[in-house]
């Protein structure tokens, strides 16, 4: 009887994962896609399903000289309807959570990938032309805490193109929600990006991106891609990350 009933739980446990993954809303006919889509990801904060697309992300790790050492390794999957990112955090010089009080975490996007349009230079080799219409900003830990989940603020860029620097004035609130999704714990988050929700136009198949962590400051002590330091290249800063669409 006991072999019986725990059957029945783990039948149960099957139905709620499938039923997250075909949720209609993601991406299916409700959102004017596949009816059949079956989401890879489910942002619940565990991170085995990576592992049934681990041949299909594109990954970005740390290199060992860079300056912004924070973000130890991110993971990306995109599909039609969805951009799916993995961010593994490295807070070893903290003393892991207990030194941290908060930890503000942005995307950066590139999101027609034209180097002509945009601004920001942030953290990333992006020669003479910064190119970033869109950010979110949002925390992953504040108080001391984890966030229960990332529901960031998103802000479009309405300066000069390829303006270098941050100016309050050129980066501009935007009137969406939902955009960028996430949840996750004091090692690893997990995040959506939902293409039809993109603020600026429509975020091209392939596009660029970066992401930093600003932990215990506004200044960023993470960024991700990176490369390693060398005499030309002190800060080992590195061009965004050029997302790739899985067909």
């Amino acid at each position: 009887m006991k072999k019986f009933f725990a059957l029945l739980a783990c039948a149960a446990l099957c139905v709620c994962a499938c039923d997250k993954k075909n949720d209609p809303d993601n991406g299916g006919k409700n959102n004017g896609g596949d009816a059949n889509y079956d989401a890879p990801i489910v942002l619940d904060g565990n991170f085995e399903d990576w592992a049934a697309i681990e041949d299909k992300v594109q990954v970005v790790r740390c290199a060992e000289s860079t300056s912004k050492k924070d973000l130890k390794q991110a993971k990306v999957y995109a599909d039609k309807y969805y951009v799916y990112v993995y961010v593994e955090f490295d807070l070893s010089d903290y003393d892991g959570l207990s030194g941290v009080s908060d930890a503000h975490l942005h995307f950066y996007i590139n999101g027609d990938n034209d180097t002509s349009t945009g601004g920001y230079k942030g953290a990333f080799d992006q020669g003479e032309t910064p190119c970033i219409d869109v950010m979110t900003e949002g925390d992953v830990i504040a108080g001391g805490a984890v966030c229960e989940y990332y529901d960031p603020t998103v802000f479009t860029w309405e300066g000069p193109a390829n303006y270098m620097d941050w100016s309050d004035d050129y980066w501009v609130e935007a009137e969406t929600t939902g955009f960028v999704e996430g949840k996750g714990t004091a090692k690893a988050w997990e995040f959506k990006i939902t293409r039809e929700l993109y603020p600026v136009g429509k975020l091209a198949k392939e596009f660029t991106m970066g992401i930093d962590l600003l932990v215990n400051g506004w200044d960023a002590t993470g960024a991700l891609p990176n490369a390693e330091a060398d005499e030309t290249n002190t800060a080992g800063e590195a061009p965004l990350l050029l997302v790739k669409l899985n067909k």
